[in-house]
């Protein structure tokens, strides 16, 4: 479905062949919903949201996701039977209605256009879209590369995680080197100094040995001399 923000009117709607009086009534419930938040807010460029619908809709639970188009100017919507679908698939179809949205219709006429007025331009494209996503090889074969990728992403992290601790391992051993190596250079400048202060001291002592025994032995000489 697509639905304008500033009223929530409906300006286009589509339902499989397979939907039931009852799932309409029900995903209709949801959207109404979801358009009155969308209005509250006001929805903004890019806004998504999903509502689940129901408890038993043939069987099992649905579910509406709605996203806004990059001016805010419509809300595109897709009901879906399963609610495990994943976000992304739900995103993708989305997308591609707005692409839809846009080269059918131009902002004047999503300004201007009444309940209902863009079904017959964008019936065959979002008929299309159902098919396509409807098709279950399709759906697993999407959800199986995107799995892969997912995968491959993970280990693509991970490994980005394990260079990024050994570079920050590397960095505090040669922190922690650098450190060592100031420290002993300190230490050897100080036991340079201590050194040259002893040799200056053994000098001083010496000097006052030599002087006090040349007093003595010229103490001792006199005599003779007298």
């Amino acid at each position: 479905a697509v639905a304008r923000v500033s009223d929530q009117a409906v300006l286009a709607r589509y339902a499989d062949r397979a939907s039931s009086s009852q799932e309409g009534r029900c995903f209709d419930a949801a959207l109404a919903e979801l358009l009155q938040k969308a209005g509250r807010l006001p929805a903004y460029p890019g806004w998504r949201d999903s509502s689940v619908v129901g408890d038993d809709i043939g069987g099992r639970a649905g579910r509406v996701f709605v996203s806004a188009d990059p001016r805010a100017l419509c809300i595109a919507a897709v009901a879906v039977r399963d609610p495990g679908l994943p976000e992304r698939m739900a995103a993708e179809v989305l997308r591609e209605l707005h692409a839809q949205i846009r080269a059918a219709a131009s902002d004047e006429r999503l300004f201007e256009a009444g309940a209902g007025a863009l079904s017959g331009s964008l019936r065959g494209g979002m008929k299309e879209l159902a098919r396509s996503y409807s098709d279950p090889a399709k759906f697993d074969q999407v959800c199986a590369v995107q799995a892969r990728v997912d995968s491959v992403t993970g280990l693509m992290q991970n490994n980005v995680k394990q260079i990024l601790e050994t570079h920050v391992s590397l960095q505090e051993l040669q922190t922690k080197s650098h450190g060592m190596s100031q420290s002993a250079d300190q230490f050897l400048k100080q036991s340079a100094a201590l050194k040259r202060q002893v040799q200056l001291r053994n000098l001083r002592v010496k000097a006052v040995a030599i002087g006090c025994t040349c007093a003595l032995a010229a103490y001792a000489t006199m005599p003779l001399y007298s």
